[in-house]
């Protein structure tokens, strides 16, 4: 008698489960998310600065805490101009493959750690000076742009594969938003990029 009402209550579980798995099956799907891409084998030399390799180290200028108040939700002061100088670049894919060979090219910065979400500015990431940098697109090194926030489509417009080529930026201290006032200290942060053929 005792194992014929396991077996009933074993059944009756089942029976449950099976039931509120075909209605939480029949809610949960409301449509179909499908992504394409494609991975190209363009290449492009890539210097920063029109020196050394994909890496680079730009030094910004030293600046007093008072040109960095939290008078407003975010002050920003002083920066350099830099390039992202990008020659030889070649434009294939595989043979057969429906997907066109690329003919412009786009530096993208990467969301990642050193990237604070909400203000789209590089995290310091030495202790104290409470200060941001944030990156912005520029004309040659003379025009302050639109902010680059890595990780989103603000970025820098696409340039022709086809000659070589400077993406210019600019990189400048920001303070991290309201009511943070920027105090005394060594700054130092980093951002990776991809480049991303169209």
């Amino acid at each position: 008698m005792r194992i014929l009402v396991k077996r009933t209550a074993v059944a009756a579980s089942i029976t449950a489960a099976l039931a509120m798995s075909t209605s939480m099956s029949s809610l949960a799907s409301d449509g179909t998310i499908t992504f394409t891409g494609a991975v190209t084998a363009s290449t492009c030399t890539v210097k920063v600065n029109n020196a050394g390799t994909g890496d680079g180290t730009v030094t910004l200028p030293t600046v007093d805490t008072s040109a960095l108040t939290n008078l407003a939700g975010k002050t920003t002061a002083a920066g350099t101009f830099f390039s992202m100088d990008l020659s030889a670049c070649t434009a294939a894919h595989d043979i057969g493959s429906p997907v066109a060979d690329a003919v412009g090219v786009q530096v993208y910065f990467e969301a990642g750690p050193n990237v604070n979400a909400l203000t789209g500015g590089l995290i310091n990431t030495v202790t104290g000076s409470n200060v941001e940098v944030n990156l912005y697109t520029a004309t040659d090194a003379s025009v302050v742009g639109a902010q680059v926030k890595p990780g989103t489509n603000l970025q820098a417009a696409v340039q022709d594969i086809t000659a070589p080529t400077s993406q210019w930026f600019y990189a400048g201290y920001s303070t991290a938003g309201a009511a943070v006032a920027a105090t005394a200290g060594a700054v130092s942060t980093s951002v990776t990029y991809s480049l991303v053929y169209n």
